[in-house]
């Protein structure tokens, strides 16, 4: 077992306070002991926990920030990076200024705070690194094409990070949450050039559907900070973490373990014309993965060549 390695009353920054999983964050985190500090553009301060303003598309107020927590405190033990936004259309269809400024947000954002809080946690020799990511990160979203691309992007970024800052006795990993029931949806990002014209717009459309549909019946925020607050507690952060419904957990695995051919299947099949939704999606990708174990077991039986 992994030992304790953040003990409570530590100094936590978490971005992205001002609703979702960052916000739930803020209030486990500071509920079980720590000192946090909330940073976002909107000000929005709970109890138990101070708000810093933060803009992550901004360095400069990005260091503002930290320097502050820093003046307060003298150390930042740990970091919990949730701050990002959506960005929803055909990947056409989506302008590059449109995608430039959801990575400025969802990739460099997060660039900007973990080189800002670096070098106060080289010195001490000691830090703790979490990035909230997205199922978006690990299986291509259609119709969030840039949002995963971004997603995507802070998977690879956080490991190679664990390599680079492991001597100084920091630990790095990425959270990937599936569908959360959070505002997000409600302040979902649309791309501006699809419309009722646009040849995507009934397969758009639907796929819109899927997304709001699945997220009405998903977890709320807290299963993320529960998360959060037990990695805190390790010694050793394993390079990532999934979060999510059985559906969700399912398709992770299939992408990984299905034939691509197959699992592009099942993709399809969600979104694409004719989609099912999601009961049948996932007894589609049960029936692949039983498949799949069956003759996983012949194998090992000698049963298949």
């Amino acid at each position: 077992m992994a030992r304790e390695a953040l003990r409570a009353s530590e100094v936590v920054v978490v971005t992205g306070s001002s609703s979702g999983v960052g916000r739930a964050c803020c209030e486990r985190l500071s509920g079980g002991g720590h000192r946090v500090y909330g940073a976002s553009r909107t000000a929005s301060e709970g109890a138990g926990w101070v708000h810093v303003g933060m803009d992550v598309t901004d360095e400069a107020s990005v260091e503002r920030a930290i320097a502050e927590v820093l003046e307060r405190e003298g150390r930042i033990d740990a970091l919990v990076h949730c701050a990002g936004v959506s960005l929803v259309g055909p990947i056409e269809e989506t302008t590059i200024e449109e995608a430039k400024q959801n990575f400025d947000t969802n990739f460099f954002g997060a660039v900007r705070v973990i080189r800002a809080v670096l070098p106060n946690m080289r010195r001490q020799q000691a830090g703790r690194i979490i990035v909230v990511g997205s199922i978006g990160g690990l299986i291509g979203i259609p119709y969030q094409g840039h949002y995963s691309a971004g997603k995507f992007a802070l998977d690879g970024l956080v490991e190679a990070l664990r390599t680079e800052v492991r001597p100084f006795g920091i630990e790095a990993t990425v959270v990937h949450p599936g569908d959360l029931n959070t505002a997000i949806g409600v302040n979902r990002v649309f791309n501006r050039g699809t419309d009722a014209q646009s040849a995507y717009f009934e397969h758009f459309q639907r796929a819109v559907a899927f997304y709001a549909a699945s997220e009405m019946k998903a977890y709320g925020p807290d299963v993320v900070a529960r998360k959060v607050e037990r990695l805190l507690r390790r010694q050793r952060l394993p390079v990532r973490v999934v979060v999510g419904a059985p559906l969700e957990l399912l398709g992770v695995w299939g992408k990984t373990a299905l034939p691509a051919r197959a699992f592009e299947y099942v993709m399809q099949r969600a979104y694409g014309p004719g989609a099912m939704g999601g009961a049948a999606t996932e007894g589609l990708l049960r029936r692949a993965g039983a498949g799949l174990l069956g003759q996983m077991r012949a194998r090992r039986k000698g049963g298949l060549p």
